[in-house]
């Protein structure tokens, strides 16, 4: 069980988490080792890779990537029809700032109705074989999202349970095409520089380089991602809950060479019902005072989405 740098001089920590061996170990020794390791990455890196985690099988991710180069030919006036009141929740692509960029999002693709009723919208006579791929695979990863936050709680021992941090989010299941620069271009955008607005986020690409980070010593770095493997992004909102001992770390896509780039990110996000964001009271003491107000989630993604070329939003927006 490792916590090792992963490819190239990224030296991003890279944690192994078998899921049976998590199930028997839960408060064991090792259990809290683990705990700590996951904890540690998202204080330093804002990141981490997860290796070694059967629980989402690779034959499935391969499916689903398989089935997302179907999804993405379809017309742009099917693909349109995945809306959402929620901005960047549905279709998004043929922007100028990012135009190699295009997407689809499915909110509470774990639950298979919601699956049915955006395959159903994308072919006149659904597609079963699709919707069943995107629900398994959503619920697997979903899983896991939750386990690492679970990790992260116990670490900071702030009582929880896996139903409680379930009922707590509501999942977004995006799925993503890059598209490779034009041939007289060296590079190209694929997305641009940005903090994840979720409490983690989950990420398993295909084989193309793109993903790129900027570490807190301010330098963009690009890495390799391992078979098999699943990316994890602390995102803003755990920030918040941590007292910003968790590092929301900032990250883009940059396209080069003649390749496709397939990725799957699954965000974990408040529930809008339940959507107010606070710093938990076990994480502050007279040595951390609180750094961020009590917010709603949903006013302010707004306010992110109305300002989204301000640096530093969050502390704007709810820092004390």
């Amino acid at each position: 069980m490792g916590f090792d740098s992963c490819e190239g001089e990224t030296q991003i920590p890279c944690i192994e988490l078998p899921k049976e061996l998590l199930e028997s170990k839960v408060g064991s020794e090792e259990w809290k080792e683990l705990c700590r390791k996951v904890r540690e990455a998202g204080e330093e890196y804002g990141c981490f890779m997860v290796s070694g985690h059967d629980g989402v099988p690779a034959e499935l991710r391969e499916e689903m990537f398989m089935a997302m180069k179907d999804l993405f030919d379809l017309p742009v006036e099917t693909k349109m029809k995945n809306t959402s009141p929620q901005p960047y929740r549905g279709y998004v692509g043929n922007i100028d700032v990012i135009p190699l960029y295009e997407s689809l999002g499915v909110e509470d693709a774990p639950c298979l109705d919601s699956a049915e009723t955006f395959t159903e919208r994308m072919w006149p006579h659904g597609n079963p074989a699709f919707c069943q791929t995107m629900n398994n695979l959503s619920r697997k990863i979903k899983e896991l999202e939750i386990l690492i936050m679970r990790m992260i709680y116990e670490s900071y021992n702030v009582p929880t349970n896996l139903d409680a941090l379930a009922e707590k989010t509501h999942s977004v299941f995006r799925m993503i095409q890059y598209k490779p620069p034009p041939a007289n271009e060296e590079t190209g955008v694929g997305l641009i520089a940005h903090t994840d607005k979720s409490f983690v986020t989950v990420v398993c690409q295909n084989q193309v380089k793109g993903l790129e980070l900027l570490t807190k010593q301010g330098h963009w770095i690009q890495f390799s991602p391992l078979e098999g493997s699943f990316f994890v992004f602390v995102g803003e909102m755990f920030k918040v809950w941590s007292n910003g001992r968790l590092h929301a770390v900032k990250h883009r896509v940059v396209m080069r060479g003649d390749r496709e780039r397939y990725s799957i990110a699954m965000f974990a996000i408040p529930k809008d019902e339940e959507g107010q964001i606070e710093v938990a009271h076990q994480l502050v003491d007279d040595d951390h005072p609180p750094l961020f107000r009590s917010f709603n989630n949903h006013d302010y993604f707004n306010y992110y989405v109305s300002n989204v070329n301000l640096e530093n939003t969050l502390e704007i927006y709810a820092g004390i």
